[in-house]
């Protein structure tokens, strides 16, 4: 990742806009500030993407909290056509005073890029695919599909795809748990009772409803998370030899269920 950061940064100066991919699930800790660093000068188009999984209630503030004087945010559900307007147009606008000062200098028709940045998973891919008409980047519902960067043409712009980046270490171990729920990185590297416990946590606060759905209790307290997982493995007779709960089934069935989510946003 410090690798793909650091060609980002050599070809900055060839680009022309900067395109954010978040996702709406956890925007905050889905943006790398690292990204601030590249190229402050130029314009920056955030797209806030899954948004149909996201909390509708929280969609219009994530927006304004990425829009200012220079950079322009927009929420999108990548997998509806009918979105590809709305980020054409909106780079357009971004891209409005660099083609009147081309067209001042007699470029009737300059050659525009952008580089697309963002963590794992966050989508830039499908952007790049629904913007060229094309399967030329790959896609998939896991981290670390897209391995190296690739020019892709869509008409008007040619746009970078470019691996996840991620930070060399999360200053807050809340910002690896969201990330790890939404995908953005394997779960397999964060202890599986951790992820358990503090999915559960976020799901508390944020969510309750969705617990008590499913039957469990709405919970900060380690022990009575605890004494949850062990109802969750029995209501879904997740048993092993004894009539013991298999706790590591009810673990992974919880985060299966976390990552399937709709209507939250943890941030």
């Amino acid at each position: 990742m410090a690798k793909a950061l650091r060609q980002i940064k050599e070809k900055q100066s060839i680009a022309d806009l900067f395109i954010v991919v978040l996702d709406a699930r956890a925007p905050i800790s889905t943006y790398n500030e690292e990204f601030d660093a590249i190229s402050p000068q130029k314009p920056r188009l955030f797209i806030i993407t899954k948004i149909d999984l996201a909390d509708e209630s929280k969609l219009e503030k994530i927006k304004n909290r990425f829009n200012d004087e220079k950079d322009m945010a927009i929420l999108v559900n990548l997998n509806k056509n009918t979105f590809k307007k709305k980020i054409q147009s909106a780079a357009k606008k971004l891209l409005e005073p660099k083609m009147k000062k081309d067209l001042k200098n007699g470029l009737f028709k300059p050659r525009l890029r952008a580089i697309v940045v963002g963590v794992p998973n966050s989508g830039k891919s499908t952007l790049i695919n629904l913007l060229s008409k094309s399967n030329s980047a790959k896609t998939g519902n896991q981290p670390g599909v897209t391995k190296g960067q690739q020019w892709v043409n869509t008409g008007d712009m040619q746009l970078l795809d470019t691996p996840g980046i991620l930070w060399p270490k999360f200053e807050d171990e809340l910002t690896g748990i969201k990330l790890a729920i939404i995908g953005s990185i394997k779960t397999d590297i964060i202890p599986q009772d951790e992820l358990f416990n503090e999915g559960y946590k976020l799901l508390s606060k944020y969510y309750p409803q969705k617990l008590i759905k499913i039957g469990l209790k709405p919970t900060n307290d380690s022990n009575e998370i605890y004494s949850n997982l062990i109802k969750l493995c029995h209501d879904k007779r997740f048993i092993i030899k004894g009539n013991r709960p298999d706790l590591k089934k009810g673990m992974t069935w919880f985060k299966n269920h976390l990552r399937d989510l709709k209507g939250v946003t943890y941030d």
